[in-house]
């Protein structure tokens, strides 16, 4: 399914320099509501971006039923600072037009240590996650060695969802919350945030990232 991701909105915008009120046009992200059903039966509502549907109830099933959490164990992986903070610079310039246009929306981009592997947006952060999961598994992509750029806040939801995705590696554009510090430790996943035009924080496991 495809439609609009956004739509023009009629404002009255406040001009302080002026200290006028002006009409204007502005963009705003499109949210749509959908029930999910399994087998017939009602599953579960989302509230959710209209786009990458079938990657995004993938990810949830898969985060419904994930396997059992074990520490992740993928020492051998090494992700270059410089390679992730252009990974981090594409992904929130020219790979954001949405939130661009709207400033209303998250994305997220799988990568590899060289390539973009996939990137999703959606009004919703958990939902970029799923996606992001859901078209993994749709396309055969072992997540077991890949870095995941997320252009918002880890808090412990976001981190749980990490665990079950089997990530060993995250950055994200905001700060994490302790408790989110606290399961990427248990979990053995390094996670990074605050990132800059040229800095990020590492808070986890920083022997990944070299």
């Amino acid at each position: 399914m495809s439609t609009n991701k956004i739509v023009g909105c009629e404002v009255i915008r406040y001009d302080a320099g002026e200290n006028i009120f002006v009409a204007d046009k502005k963009f705003v992200a499109v949210e749509k509501c959908f029930e999910l059903r399994l087998n017939g039966k009602p599953f579960k509502k989302i509230s959710c971006s209209p786009n990458d549907l079938e990657d995004l109830v993938v990810g949830i099933i898969a985060q419904e039923n994930p396997v059992a959490a074990a520490q992740i164990q993928s020492p051998a992986v090494i992700f270059r600072a410089k390679d992730l903070l252009a990974c981090a610079d594409k992904l929130l310039g020219e790979l954001s037009a949405t939130h661009d246009k709207t400033n209303g929306v998250h994305s997220g981009a799988l990568f590899d240590g060289k390539n973009l592997l996939l990137v999703r947006e959606d009004i919703g952060r958990h939902n970029v996650f799923d996606k992001i999961h859901g078209a993994a598994i749709r396309n055969g992509v072992d997540l077991r060695d890949k870095a995941l750029v997320f252009s918002g806040r880890c808090s412990s939801e976001m981190m749980i969802k990490v665990v079950r995705m089997n990530v060993p590696v995250v950055v994200a554009k905001s700060v994490p919350t302790t408790h989110a510090v606290n399961i990427a430790k248990e979990f053995g996943i390094t996670l990074a945030g605050r990132l800059r035009a040229a800095s990020f924080c590492i808070y986890t496991n920083h022997q990944r990232i070299v």
